[in-house]
């Protein structure tokens, strides 16, 4: 089964010594903003940036971006190509596997102007005494934007296989690929109970990477528009196609009235596939949530 794994918040420094700028398209909250460009030197040095997200949308939050530098780092800056300001992020414990390498981390914000397309990073590292070390880079895709409704269960994934998403509502009807559409339109005259239930269907977007044609973005969503049924979901996942590829590493995040109430992903292997729903199988179980 595929290994999960559950993103950590970042524990940030406080306070600011600028106001970025409203056209910043990225925001690091809790990270310190400072005006100008970065330039590299021959300071210490990033040796290691873990993009889990490659693909990100505009206006989505708390994308995780961490990493190693060697251990005369005491902070790293980020910043956007395109921004005028900087992120200040301060290196943490070292890394187990790597005790001359401290680890650094941020959850950063995509602001909703942001337009599609690469979307390019630039970090370097700094000492104590502020000398700068040389630049380093992580490219990101910006997608399309999320749809928006009352609760949106968000699958990504980071290269074209095809992975699908199956969503199981407390009602006990099950939304995929192969029933992209819960509404139950109710019949003539039917009671207000009746419509609520028809108004609390969901649907899924997309069936993303199909034929492994690998077109358009490597994500689904399921959306319930105006109203969700109250109680227990639960979130499948089904590996349907490898396209060739030994590894998919995925995302999942649950969404209700524009709260993020679930994050979790991990990465998938041939082997999963044998678990899917098109295989006979009930599909993997990435997590559950519940709507009150």
């Amino acid at each position: 089964m595929g290994r999960l794994w559950l993103l950590l918040l970042l524990a940030g420094c406080d306070g600011a010594d600028a106001d970025p700028r409203s056209s910043q398209g990225l925001r690091v909250p809790g990270a310190q903003p400072r005006a100008g460009q970065l330039t590299g030197g021959g300071g210490p040095t990033i040796t290691f940036v873990d993009v889990r997200t490659p693909t990100v949308h505009p206006g989505q939050g708390r994308v995780l971006l961490a990493g190693r530098a060697d251990d005369a780092a005491t902070a790293v800056h980020l910043q956007r190509v395109g921004d005028a300001h900087y992120w200040v992020l301060p290196t943490a414990l070292p890394d187990p596997a790597h005790l001359d390498q401290l680890t650094w981390s941020a959850r950063f914000d995509v602001a909703p102007t942001v337009p599609e397309g690469p979307m390019v990073l630039r970090l370097r590292a700094v000492d104590a005494r502020g000398n700068p070390g040389p630049i380093q880079e992580a490219t990101f895709t910006v997608g399309a934007a999320e749809p928006q409704g009352f609760l949106v269960v968000a699958l990504r994934w980071d290269v074209p296989a095809d992975v699908d998403l199956y969503v199981l509502d407390p009602t006990g009807r099950r939304l995929g690929p192969d029933d992209p559409n819960t509404y139950a339109p109710p019949p003539p005259g039917a009671p207000p109970d009746a419509v609520d239930a028809w108004r609390s269907g969901g649907i899924l977007d997309r069936d993303a990477g199909a034929g492994c044609l690998g077109e358009g973005p490597l994500a689904e969503h399921a959306v319930w528009a105006e109203v969700a049924p109250s109680g227990k979901y639960t979130i499948l996942l089904d590996f349907a196609d490898t396209c060739g590829f030994d590894r998919v590493g995925f995302q999942v995040t649950v969404r209700l009235g524009g709260r993020l109430i679930f994050e979790g992903g991990g990465v998938l292997y041939p082997e999963d596939g044998r678990h899917g729903v098109l295989a006979g199988g009930s599909g993997l179980r990435v997590g559950q949530f519940e709507v009150p």
